[in-house]
């Protein structure tokens, strides 16, 4: 569960923004009615009934992955809707990622933010899928310090990866990925929450 939290007056009731669409990691989940449950949506819902939340919650389910998050946050909602102090909330096993992809998506053009970030602890994982995600998150994080952000540092640059070279985004890729998904290691895909089979 990943949230965009946007930080305004006092008196404001503050937007919370619910991210992604899913994974590529697990199975799509399915209403009765045969429709996609977003991620984002159960996050909502989650919030809802918790917190008793409503008017404020906004959800983005165009995104499966966290360049994706941060691009898809940014372009749908935040420059519209003029949301500039934020504090984006996930798991501590994924908040460097989290933080190098945001940094590198929110620090582009003249539009001024203030990030702020929260890592929500690691529970209800295995030692063992911890340890395959931390990795994971690792060699991400390098990939975006290194080679994403100094390569891409503007928007349309940013639109251009995202639509043109990315795996998730890219049309000729995703009708390719919908022929064969190739499976990651069993103990990735439980950090994910998929089940082992």
């Amino acid at each position: 569960m990943k949230h965009l939290h946007h930080q305004g007056d006092n008196n404001e009731e503050l937007p919370i923004l619910c991210l992604s669409a899913g994974t590529t990691h697990r199975p799509q989940f399915m209403s009765p009615k045969g429709l996609p449950v977003w991620e984002a949506t159960s996050s909502a819902a989650y919030l809802k009934k918790k917190y008793h939340l409503d008017s404020n919650l906004y959800v983005e389910t165009t995104s499966f992955d966290t360049i994706g998050n941060a691009y898809f946050a940014r372009t749908s909602h935040t420059d519209i809707a003029g949301w500039r102090r934020l504090m984006v909330i996930t798991n501590k096993f994924h908040i460097e990622r989290t933080k190098a992809i945001f940094d590198w998506i929110f620090s582009i053009g003249e539009e001024d933010y203030e990030l702020y970030y929260f890592g929500s602890e690691d529970v209800g994982l295995s030692t063992e899928a911890l340890d395959a995600r931390r990795a994971h998150e690792a060699k991400g994080t390098k990939n975006v310090r290194e080679i994403l952000a100094p390569r891409y540092r503007t928007m349309r640059d940013v639109w251009d990866f995202v639509m043109h070279k990315h795996d998730l985004y890219t049309a000729s890729k995703l009708v390719e990925g919908a022929r064969a998904l190739p499976r990651e290691n069993a103990a990735l895909e439980a950090s994910y929450g998929a089940s082992k089979k």
